[in-house]
């Protein structure tokens, strides 16, 4: 009875260590199906905000542009998983998980950006990315082949803001610039392209939130070139193939402006003008560039020299202080050819600024010739040579070699068929010599 009794009594305990049983699997289930939840709500464990295409913090250039919409990821998560997949020879690969920062996107029109993934598209979505010191330029066609997936995004170019001056802009990809936001003041800039088959082309270029789109080998005329705090210094954002964009301070707007429109002599003056900068940009004196289209001379031949100085300026400050310069001419049509280059002395104890004068041997139509170029500030150079001094008034002008006093030329033994002068530019600020020997 007893033992009948006990065995009655233990009889419920397995049920109880059952229930528990089942009361700790049904918590391990409730936690994992939580996990779960919060995992898909938040994606896998590895999800930072490298993920996503943020705002930009770079200086003076906001995300702009009509679609720029942060709210969409989707499209702009792909685009900048094409600009990671992106491999073509100098491009700038990025590290896995660096950040990415949206500067632009809006509709453009597709024949403005010369790429065959939306060659068959009327309009095309533009966007503009920025990782660390990297920029690149990516479109997807709109209309046409394609434009149903808004993730299909190819890279248009790609450049390096490390090295280039972006305090006014720079340069994405050929022919896509973006300014700084203080550069826009109007929507539209008068523009001039340049063709060697044409007379240069007036017309204007409209800006979208700081983009502008253009042909390379052009020049915009722009209310903001340079100048430091509120100054405000008129001049160019000049546009090549081989060089990019360059921001050009001048001294006269209207003046340089209407030389490099000019129907004849505009296309020598702007092939002049770009290898001024070329030249200028490879040296890296200074922070800022300014370029004079000087007066044109004339060979004895009767063919037109076209004359383009293109100096660097110190980095403070909006004062015209030239740290180097470069003088180049073009004649008729042909190549550019320097004159000169080099640095050009600063002025001490409060003294004027010296401008800048250069002088070379050219050949013309089978005879030597000496060619003098100065900038506006000369007003008049001498020429010492075996014989004496020749003066001339101006800053620039063109000698043959009977105009010079040469006391051997009659001498049959010498063959020398360039000799070595000494040119002496006069200003108000004092003599001047010139960039480079005269050769």
């Amino acid at each position: 009875m007893g033992e009948s009794a006990a065995a009655d009594a233990d009889a419920p305990l397995p049920s109880r260590r059952a229930r528990m049983l089942t009361i700790g699997a049904i918590v391990v289930v409730l936690a994992l199906a939580a996990g779960w939840v919060v995992l898909a709500f938040t994606g896998d464990g590895d999800t930072s905000s490298t993920d996503v295409v943020s705002e930009s913090t770079l200086p003076g250039y906001p995300t702009r542009g009509a679609e720029a919409k942060l709210d969409e990821q989707r499209p702009l998560v792909a685009a900048a998983d094409a600009w990671r997949d992106y491999a073509d020879g100098d491009t700038l690969q990025l590290p896995e998980g660096q950040a990415i920062e949206l500067l632009w996107a809006g509709d453009v029109d597709s024949t403005k950006v010369g790429t065959s993934s939306v060659r068959a598209s009327f309009s095309a979505r533009l966007v503009i990315l920025r990782s660390d010191n990297a920029v690149a330029a990516l479109v997807r066609p709109l209309d046409g082949a394609g434009s149903g997936d808004d993730t299909a995004y190819s890279v248009l170019g790609t450049s390096s803001i490390a090295t280039a001056r972006y305090e006014r802009g720079f340069t994405v990809a050929t022919g896509v610039l973006l300014f700084n936001e203080r550069m826009q003041r109007g929507t539209s800039l008068e523009t001039v392209t340049f063709a060697s088959e044409a007379a240069p082309a007036l017309g204007e270029t409209s800006t979208s939130d700081g983009l502008l789109l253009l042909a390379t080998r052009s020049l915009l005329r722009i209310p903001d070139a340079g100048g430091s705090g509120i100054d405000v210094v008129e001049g160019f954002a000049y546009v090549h193939p081989s060089s990019g964009l360059t921001l050009l301070q001048t001294v006269d707007a209207d003046g340089d402006w209407a030389a490099v429109t000019d129907a004849e002599r505009g296309n020598a003056r702007f092939a002049a003008l770009s290898r001024g900068i070329i030249t200028a940009r490879e040296e890296e004196k200074g922070r800022r560039l300014r370029a004079s289209i000087l007066d044109d001379q004339t060979m004895p031949s009767g063919a037109p020299l076209s004359l383009v100085e293109v100096a660097h300026l110190e980095n403070q400050g909006s004062g015209s202080g030239v740290l180097w310069a470069v003088v180049v001419a073009t004649r008729d049509d042909d190549d550019p050819t320097l004159l000169g280059a080099g640095p050009v002395a600063s002025p001490v104890n409060g003294a004027p600024q010296l401008p800048v004068i250069a002088a070379k041997w050219l050949r013309d139509d089978g005879v030597d010739v000496l060619v003098v170029a100065g900038s506006k500030g000369i007003t008049s150079f001498e020429v010492e040579a075996s014989g004496g001094t020749t003066s001339r008034n101006g800053s620039s002008g063109v000698l043959e070699r009977a105009d010079l006093a040469l006391t051997w030329e009659g001498d049959a033994r010498n063959d020398v068929t360039r000799p070595a002068l000494v040119v002496v530019g006069r200003s108000g600020a004092g003599p001047v010599q010139p960039l480079q020997p005269v050769s």
